[in-house]
């Protein structure tokens, strides 16, 4: 087993890690910084210092990095771009080298220009020193193989062999004879009989790279890693196929996976860690064989996994079970080997926590999962903290498919639910009529507590504080008086925030939140509240503007419908794009028969040239008349005096006709 970690204080050093510091940066030289989280004392630093100018941002830059970190921050606000994200090195007061992964959000001005820089920085020392090592392992394990010929296959589209080097007769035991005879079924265990499938892959990617197992003569398998990809061979498309045997470094996996169960120094310090590694079955529920004791962090004892008492999906919150599962059987017939994933888990005191899983899968000879692990991190904190960043750009995605106002209420709220710590609200319209707020969508309250809280109304001390703009956050029990509602007390409700909501300057909304856990919701929380409050003031103006439309737009209809004259509309061509049902039903034609049809074809043929003039006339704005008759799908004829005049219609410039016809009088 090759060494990758020299001591265990290396090891303890790359799974540490600094919490995310939070930085407002002037959009000037050197880039004063206007606060600094509490935890760049982490670096040496205090934020005093900072703040009082003392330091610039530019001045803990590493100075190979400045450069660099202002190209980007340059280049990143020429293009416009908000959201931007940068790792670069930055120095500790004791001058050693971090590296960090920079969020930064950018703020624009009025007048256009930036005002100030919004940057998360995360310490991602630990991840960039583990990547440079597993690179050093890569290059000595390739240059080891490379001593080694490699197996290579050439085939048509359809699977037949063409081509092989001599490495791939004697490691799988053919003779070169019976080699070609053979099918892709024949040699790879795992996707043969999906060749054609691959095909298609590598031809929309051009080159893929995934692990099977080759079968040799004698029945026995080779794990390869294959690299497949689209060539030229003797003028005809086909498929290169090169693999080399890892039979080695499948070994090495093994000791390693044997090392991790076995090894209780390294369980000792990975548990000191916020790090958690397990080993566990594929089978249904995943049963844990093996479990470091710092999953005691999410509440939960390691005995009760490795004793069958927890089964690790048992932790996993209900609503992201499948996908977990999908993800993992999606990443198998995908042939990964590793991936990561995020999802919620529940604590043991019932506590929703957010998870970065990197799940490694290690499957048998024939292909087959033999079992999992990898390691588990809480990344609650850091997701909340660009969930800020991400809220506008994630509104509108949710608002996007939908203009029913219900189901926009529902989807906000639900949004609005993904703010920690809350877990239950309700959103109330103010009647337009009664002024009166009306309960209509929920989450996580119940049926009893909806019926006692359906409305309250008016003239009320905290109606009166919504009407004003001022969003409420305080205990519920606190609220409860001053709206002198009736709740039932086992709901239990604890900190609660009421936000108004506006709409083109008029109060149309409010938006009830609640926690069961928490009796405070923090400054974070409550400005993603916010805007998800002003999007749903945003959201039901324009619902409200495009019923208004929508009325408009039918009163228009019938009016159309009503008027007896004759209207039609035309382009410069001559062609009809719209006809009222008055000049459809006097010409006996129907509303598609008679689109795209030349106005001129409906005069006599003997009158055909001198309507021909008279309309050239008109689009030339010589006249806006003429009298023509029309003639009917009978061949009988009506005498009408036509009106142009000039218009749009679907972003097109028209002819709108009027004709008052004998008969329409």
């Amino acid at each position: 087993m090759p060494d990758f970690f020299e001591s265990k204080e290396e090891l303890k050093l790359l799974l540490e890690s600094i919490p995310p510091a939070i930085f407002i940066r002037k959009a000037e030289a050197g880039f004063p910084v206007e606060f600094a989280s509490a935890n760049v004392s982490d670096l040496g630093y205090e934020p005093a210092d900072f703040k009082a100018g003392k330091i610039l941002y530019a001045d803990i830059v590493h100075p190979e990095d400045l450069e660099a970190f202002n190209f980007g921050v340059i280049s990143n606000s020429e293009r416009g771009i908000k959201d931007y994200t940068q790792e670069y090195r930055i120095l500790t007061k004791r001058g050693k080298v971090r590296w960090v992964e920079d969020m930064t959000h950018i703020q624009y001005g009025k007048n256009g220009r930036i005002s100030r820089y919004f940057g998360i920085v995360s310490d991602i020392t630990p991840r960039k020193e583990l990547a440079e090592k597993l690179e050093q392992e890569e290059r000595k394990f390739s240059s080891l193989l490379n001593s080694s010929s490699n197996i290579v296959i050439i085939l048509d589209r359809h699977g037949k062999l063409l081509e092989a080097n001599e490495r791939a007769y004697t490691c799988l035991g053919y003779s070169r004879e019976e080699f070609l005879k053979l099918t892709p079924a024949n040699i790879d265990t795992r996707y043969g009989n999906q060749f054609s499938r691959q095909v298609k892959k590598i031809s929309q990617e051009r080159k893929i790279t995934f692990e099977t197992n080759y079968l040799k003569k004698d029945r026995t398998f080779i794990p390869v890693e294959a690299e497949a990809s689209i060539v030229d061979y003797e003028g005809k498309t086909a498929v290169l196929i090169v693999a080399r045997d890892i039979s080695e470094q499948k070994q090495i996996k093994r000791e390693l996976s044997h090392s991790l169960r076995v090894s209780k120094v390294l369980e000792l310090i990975i548990s000191s860690s916020p790090v958690i590694v397990f080993l566990s079955s594929p089978k249904e529920k995943r049963p844990v064989e093996f479990i470091t004791e710092n999953i005691i962090l999410f509440g939960y004892p390691a005995g009760a996994f490795t004793s069958g008492e927890i089964a690790y999906e048992d932790i996993i919150h209900p609503l992201d079970a499948e996908k977990v599962r999908d993800n993992l059987f999606r990443n198998y017939t995908e042939g990964r080997n590793d991936f990561f994933q995020e999802y919620r888990i529940l604590t043991a005191s019932g506590e929703i926590r957010w998870v970065n899983e990197q799940t490694f899968i290690h499957s048998d000879e024939k292909g087959d999962i033999e079992y999992l692990y990898g390691t588990v991190v809480d990344v609650t904190e850091k997701r909340q903290s660009s969930d800020f960043l991400r809220l506008r750009r994630d509104t509108g995605a949710a608002l996007a498919s939908t203009d029913e106002l219900l189901e926009i209420l529902r989807q906000l709220l639900d949004l609005a639910l993904e703010v920690e710590p809350l877990d239950s609200g309700c959103i109330y319209l103010v009647d337009d009529d009664s002024g009166e707020m009306k309960i209509k969508t929920c989450r996580g309250l119940s049926p009893a507590f909806v019926k006692a809280a359906s409305g309250f109304g008016k003239a009320q001390g905290l109606a009166n504080l919504l009407r004003a703009g001022k969003p409420v956050y305080r205990q519920y029990f606190e609220i409860k008086k001053m709206i002198s509602l009736e709740t039932p007390p086992e709901e239990k409700l604890r900190a609660a925030a009421f936000l108004p909501i506006f709409s083109d300057g008029r109060f149309v909304a409010v938006m009830q939140l609640s926690s069961h856990k928490a009796d405070e919701i923090s400054e974070t929380a409550r400005k993603q509240l916010e805007t998800i409050a002003i999007e749903l003031g945003n959201e039901i103006g324009r619902i409200k503007e495009k019923a208004e439309l929508r009325q408009i737009s039918s009163d228009f209809q019938e009016l159309f419908k009503s008027i007896k004259d004759f209207i039609f509309i035309v382009d410069h061509e001559g062609c009809i794009l719209y006809s009222n049902p008055a000049f459809r039903k006097h010409l006996s034609y129907t509303e598609k028969e008679l689109l795209g049809k030349n106005i001129l074809s409906f005069h006599p043929h003997n009158r055909v040239l001198e309507a021909a003039k008279s309309f050239s006339e008109i689009l030339e704005g010589k006249t806006f008349l003429y009298s023509l008759p029309f003639v009917t799908r009978e061949g009988s004829e009506i005498f009408a005096e036509t009106r142009f005049s000039r218009g749009s219609w679907r972003g097109q410039e028209v002819m709108i006709a009027l004709a008052r016809s004998k008969l329409a009088k």
